[in-house]
């Protein structure tokens, strides 16, 4: 009895001398919400027709760099709702474009002042993404000897909007002298049947790990549809078209295509709260202090007994063995 009592009054007197508050579990406006910065590298992957009757590449593709920053709140338990901006490049070469239809039959690229020349080619293009996705975060990887781990995957799909600038050029600058043609070969908005402006869809798979309750570090893995093919600055024209071909005719002879692309991105994540009430609360409870928890925190390990000390000056271990 002694025990309990001595224990009520350190806790009392504790509870007068420094006010100490946790940020709930509840899962309201003002809690688990998150910002994440991504870096790593893009590829164009294939285009395909609106029928999916053709598939496959005009150019060879490689690797770009890409960003992307994310800002997300949970809405329901492990379920995040956010919105998304990024940036990325394309990057590609040809060797040999004896066989692209689009330069060798197009009669911009081939009449009494031009002559196009398969010599060999390279593209450059930049992207800016901004959209919506949703996240649904799978329950931490757990064992019986340790319990819950500070690991665990993720699914993520989005939607939204890109607008992007392709330029398509000869790799030697030379071969422009004596082909009549201007550089770039192919830039959008300048030719026909560029879109400036496209949607995509984008499902991802990733794995985070927790460093605190407020940083996790994450690999992910995505996929990126989009409702355009000129990324490799060579709309696809099927076979017929000719130098000769009538202007009002050429449109009939080209295919819409959709480009498929791939990102591995290494990300950082910040969890943080709002605390609306904070500027009230110190103003009447200057002594009052708040400590960071969020959902992700029950994953946590518990904490030390120099950090518990830290923030309970008076708790003492041996309370719990006596």
């Amino acid at each position: 009895m002694k025990y309990f009592i001595t224990i009520s009054l350190i806790f009392l007197f504790y509870a007068e001398v420094c006010g100490q508050g946790w940020v709930v579990e509840e899962n309201n406006l003002e809690t688990n919400w998150n910002t994440t910065l991504q870096a790593g590298t893009s590829a164009l992957l294939t285009e395909a027709s609106n029928d999916l009757g053709h598939w496959g590449n005009e150019m060879n593709n490689s690797p770009g760099i890409t960003f992307n920053f994310q800002i997300a709140k949970m809405v329901w338990e492990r379920v995040d709702i956010g919105i998304e901006a990024g940036y990325s490049t394309l990057n590609g070469t040809k060797s040999n474009p004896a066989k692209i239809v689009f330069l060798n039959q197009h009669p911009a690229f081939n009449n009494n002042d031009k002559r196009f020349s398969p010599e060999p080619l390279e593209y450059n293009t930049q992207l800016i993404n901004y959209g919506l996705f949703t996240k649904y975060n799978f329950i931490n990887f757990s064992t019986w000897a340790l319990g819950f781990l500070k690991i665990n995957i993720y699914t993520r799909f989005g939607i939204g909007a890109i607008s992007y600038q392709t330029e398509l050029n000869y790799s030697n600058i030379d071969a422009y002298a004596f082909t009549g043609l201007s550089s770039p070969l192919y830039r959008t908005n300048k030719q026909e049947y560029a879109k400036p402006f496209t949607l995509y869809i984008s499902p991802a798979f990733g794995l985070n790990y927790q460093l605190s309750d407020r940083f996790f570090l994450s690999l992910e893995l995505s996929t990126h549809l989009y409702t355009a093919g000129n990324f490799d600055g060579v709309p696809r024209f099927i076979q017929g078209l000719t130098p000769e071909t009538p202007p009002e005719e050429i449109k009939s002879y080209y295919e819409p295509t959709n480009t498929l692309s791939a990102k591995i991105l290494f990300g950082i994540t910040y969890f943080f709260n709002f605390d609306s009430q904070n500027q009230e609360r110190m103003k009447y409870y200057p002594w009052f202090s708040n400590r960071y928890r969020s959902y992700y925190s029950k994953y946590q390990p518990k904490s030390t007994l120099k950090e518990r000390q830290q923030w309970l000056p008076f708790y003492n271990e041996k309370f719990e063995n006596d």
